[in-house]
């Protein structure tokens, strides 16, 4: 992709989430997607064009996840990034967790150690819109398995949006 697509889409997709496009998601309609985006569906079309779909919250939620969470957890999400040898314990395996959406945006918010987690997890809550929030969550949920094996029970608090000061 492009420098100039990647800067459109990272525009489009920062207007989507700032618009309130991640509150009330339906599936993207294939029929509509190749009609519309002919001749190949792109996330470019995607997001611009089907921006309250599932689809698009996780393509903005991977634009967000490559700006905050890539360094440490590798562009896969397996704990694999070039810093995740200075953390100990090594950042999380996304792809192992069957937490609920709730527990991974307190532990992004929040960040590991108020959740009882590693000290190397900072807290992003005031980096990032609670629309981000949402779609890197739906992101990151995209990211595991069903019922992936040796998965880590979800742990801490329910989930209560706070307010940001000055969003």
């Amino acid at each position: 992709m492009s420098t100039v697509v990647r800067c459109a889409v990272l525009v489009l997709a920062t207007w989507a989430a700032t618009s309130g496009f991640a509150q009330q998601l339906k599936p993207l309609d294939q029929q509509a997607a190749v009609k519309t985006c002919s001749p190949s569906v792109t996330d470019e079309c995607v997001v611009r064009y089907f921006k309250d779909t599932q689809e698009a919250s996780v393509i903005r939620g991977r634009l967000v996840f490559q700006n905050y969470c890539v360094l440490c957890h590798g562009p896969e999400g397996k704990g694999n990034g070039r810093a995740a040898k200075l953390h100990t314990p090594p950042p999380f395996n996304l792809t192992l967790s069957a937490a609920p959406r709730d527990y991974i945006s307190q532990v992004v918010r929040k960040g590991g150690e108020a959740m009882g987690r590693g000290k190397g997890m900072p807290p992003w809550g005031r980096a990032v819109t609670p629309d981000e929030l949402a779609a890197l969550v739906s992101y990151v949920r995209s990211l595991q398995g069903s019922h992936p094996p040796n998965a880590r029970p979800a742990e801490g608090d329910a989930f209560t949006p706070e307010p940001v000061p000055g969003r």
